[in-house]
């Protein structure tokens, strides 16, 4: 079937050509724009800035512009009733949209005279061309109208109602009148220099461009709506087939992905729907997302990598070559390509049923909306089109895949969450125990000075010299800032060190080794007493920090599992303490009611012994109250406090190196929580004759300041013995004894549960030491 006329026209060819301006336009503005790097606006650059010769992605805007001058040129050839000056007012607007996309501006930030006069006559010629397509009722050359039959305004009544909508004197009128507008704005915009120069530019181009699909459309309209014959509606269908393809294959890669398998490790493959994600790459973990970006037109690709399960098996067997653990190069490429091919399968399968649809759709109600009876449909004139659709869609984007991925296409990579930190601060934990150690000397005139102001001011104890100086820390968290602790036990004098928990972050084993904290601890020299905090294990009951910490010399644990406890005697100061039952990941919801079961076994335990001088725990609820010790002592909230006889420990590191990372802000300084620490004092009577307690920050930042050093009467903070209290004597000569006490049965009480109960108690067994 021959395309129909229209006094000199072709309306189904008018209709087709005059989807493409705007179809070009404004889509080619959107995605260019989106490809481009931080620092481009919309509102405030250009349209020509997008197609500028050092623009990335300038193919994108150019090839927009081409398709709009083809377009308004087609248009102007193809359109029914319009006036010869009105077709070459059009033909012009075309040409010069063409010359715009020939003569790019330099760069975005350069002018470019041959581009702004073309440009210029662009603007014009499609602004004045509604009023230059006048037309008459019937063809090219009617009749002369009759005088008398014109309305005061010279409107042509005998052919007012003869005439399409878009071709009416009024309405061309009121759309030159309204394009003009916009473009004179748009003149002064440019010589003005506003700053929303990019949005009055696009409001002119979009409404330039959509005229004269409404020109086209009216003039289908008025000629019966002529439908193209069944061959170019075939061919016309290609379009919307691949299209259907494209977003098929896409959705079924994303909800059934496309797996790549090595020996210990798999990931999950799929095309991104997001057309935000074009030329991008990205691996998505429970850590963060790394994120790669490539110049070029492709779908994005999502990766979400996972450590199967035997993994844990090479772990177990001893120290493994972390290159045992790699993938080889061969493994790789096999995994790559057995992946592609599956991603390839999937994304076929869905562009099929995708492209099935539009075809069933054209077959069945096209002919409906024509008010026609559909035809029988027979399978092959689905399949056929559909299967030309998704294997173009296949094609598209496997070139694309091909020309965007590469290396040498690459143009960015950022990294989010925990990653992004790690990136950005990868040199923190190498750095800290450097940072300590330069931070020793102004730690030890600290000191001095302290111990100076003490001996001048500070009242003598009764008790005479310290039976037992015990150094308190916690919440190291990561942070090896142990260089600055040995100084403290060197100048102190100390006799031990009780850490109150979170050793570590993440609650996993590796971290003390990656962080050399072992090392730390041995090199003090002294006995370091240690309790689980809540961040010390990655799920209830595990073992893994104590396991490893229990192989480190001079570590005691004072819960070292569920069914024992450790008394350490030091100098005859008695000390326990108890375990948190949280763990790194848990829900932090009823933090107090959670520490009730630990605290009540260790209640128990205790009861029926000798009084305890110091009970330790993590948390404050856990030893908030408890009536088994003259002492309480706990971590957890990295500041210090006093609550009668409970002392609280700040963080020893400022909240561990992760606490004092950057964060995406150039030019900033690392940022962290106060450090602190402190010094208890007993005397001959076992009772707590001093507490020193000093807070400082910025020794991971390498720029020590000291906030305050406070000293504490021992007596203020512990009760005085009661009368029929055994009277005690402490001092060096009474040696150091570590008892191993059974915890008793935990009973029904409120809270859960997080480890197994052990036996009942039995009679503790006990090992003395001669004092260091």
């Amino acid at each position: 079937m021959a395309e129909p006329t229209t006094s000199a026209g072709h309306p189904r060819l008018a209709v087709v050509s005059a989807v493409l301006p705007p179809l070009a336009l404004i889509g080619g503005w959107t995605l260019a724009a989106a490809l481009q790097p931080t620092g481009y606006s919309a509102t405030r650059d250009s349209i020509s800035a997008l197609a500028a010769s050092a623009t990335p992605y300038r193919w994108v805007m150019t090839t927009g512009l081409v398709l709009v001058g083809l377009g308004h040129l087609v248009t102007a050839y193809a359109v029914p009733r319009v006036r010869s000056a009105g077709r070459l007012v059009l033909g012009l607007g075309g040409l010069s949209a063409l010359l715009v996309a020939a003569l790019p501006l330099p760069s975005a930030s350069d002018s470019s005279t041959a581009h702004v006069v073309v440009a210029t006559v662009s603007f014009v010629a499609l602004a004045v061309w509604p009023l230059a397509a006048g037309a008459h009722p019937a063809g090219q050359n009617p009749t002369p109208p009759d005088p008398a039959a014109a309305d005061p305004a010279g409107q042509d009544l005998a052919g007012a109602a003869r005439l399409p909508w878009p071709l009416r004197r009024g309405v061309r009128r009121a759309a030159t009148l309204v394009l003009v507008a916009l473009t004179a704005l748009l003149g002064a915009a440019a010589v003005g220099g506003w700053s929303r120069f990019g949005l009055v530019e696009r409001l002119a181009a979009a409404g330039q461009a959509l005229w004269p699909l409404a020109v086209a459309l009216g003039m289908w309209w008025a000629a019966g709506r002529p439908f193209p014959s069944a061959r170019w509606r075939r061919v016309f269908l290609v379009v919307p087939l691949v299209a259907a393809a494209l977003l098929g294959g896409t959705t079924l890669t994303t909800v059934w992905p496309a797996t790549a398998q090595t020996k210990h490790y798999s990931a999950q493959v799929s095309f991104s729907l997001d057309p935000r994600d074009n030329g991008v790459i990205r691996a998505r973990t429970v850590f963060g997302d790394v994120r790669v970006g490539f110049e070029g037109l492709a779908p994005g690709i999502e990766v979400s990598p996972k450590v199967k399960a035997n993994i844990t098996d090479v772990i177990a067997s001893g120290s493994p070559d972390l290159r045992s653990l790699q993938p080889s190069q061969p493994e790789l490429d096999a995994a790559i390509a057995s992946a592609a091919r599956s991603l390839v399968w999937r994304f076929l399968l869905g562009g099929l049923l995708g492209a099935l649809l539009v075809a069933a759709f054209e077959a069945t109600f096209v002919p409906l909306w024509r008010r026609r009876e559909p035809p029988a449909i027979r399978l092959g004139h689905l399949v056929v089109p559909a299967a030309v659709g998704s294997v173009l869609a296949v094609a598209l984007v496997g070139a694309g895949v091909r020309l965007t991925y590469s290396s040498a296409r690459q143009v960015s990579f950022a990294t989010t969450g925990l990653i992004g930190v790690v990136d950005q601060n990868k040199d923190l934990l190498s750095g800290v125990e450097a940072r300590a150690q330069q931070v020793t000397p102004y730690l030890r005139n600290l000191l001095a000075l302290s111990g100076a102001l003490q001996d001048k001011y500070a009242p003598t104890p009764t008790g005479g010299d310290p039976a037992l100086r015990l150094l308190l820390v916690s919440d190291i968290h990561d942070g090896n800032s142990y260089s600055l602790m040995k100084t403290i036990v060197e100048e102190e004098k100390i006799d031990a060190v009780i850490d109150a928990g979170d050793i570590v972050t993440f609650g996993r084993a590796e971290e003390l080794d990656a962080a050399d904290i072992p090392a730390g601890i041995q090199s003090l020299g002294v006995p370091y007493l240690f309790i689980r905090g809540n961040h010390d294990a990655a799920s209830a009951g595990d073992p893994a920090i104590l396991d490893r910490l229990a192989r480190v010399p001079d570590v005691i644990l004072l819960q070292p599992d569920a069914t024992t406890y450790t008394q350490v005697t030091i100098n005859g100061i008695r000390i326990a303490g108890f375990n948190d039952p949280r763990y790194f990941g848990d829900s932090g919801k009823n933090t107090a009611e959670a520490q009730k079961p630990a605290t009540a076994q260790f209640r128990a335990t205790f009861e029926g012994r000798d009084r305890l001088d110091i009970a330790v725990s993590h948390e404050p609820s856990a030893v908030r109250g408890l009536n088994v010790a003259d002492l309480l002592v706990n971590g957890h909230m990295h500041v210090p406090a006093l609550e009668g006889n409970r002392i609280q420990i700040g963080t020893f590191t400022g909240g561990g190196p992760f606490s004092h990372y950057l964060e995406n802000t150039a030019g900033e300084e690392l940022v962290g929580q106060p450090s602190a620490f402190d010094i208890a004092a007993f005397g001959g009577t076992c009772q707590l004759q001093s507490l020193t307690r000093y807070t400082f920050h910025n020794v991971i930042e390498g720029r020590p300041v000291y906030d305050g050093v406070s000293l504490v009467n021992g007596a203020s903070i512990e009760a005085a013995p009661a009368k029929d209290a055994p009277e005690r004597a402490c001092g060096p000569g009474t040696g150091r004894q570590v008892d191993e006490v059974p915890a008793v049965p935990r009973s029904s009480s409120p809270g859960p549960s997080s480890t197994p109960t052990g036996a009942s108690a039995t009679g503790p067994s006990s090992s003395t030491l001669p004092t260091d």
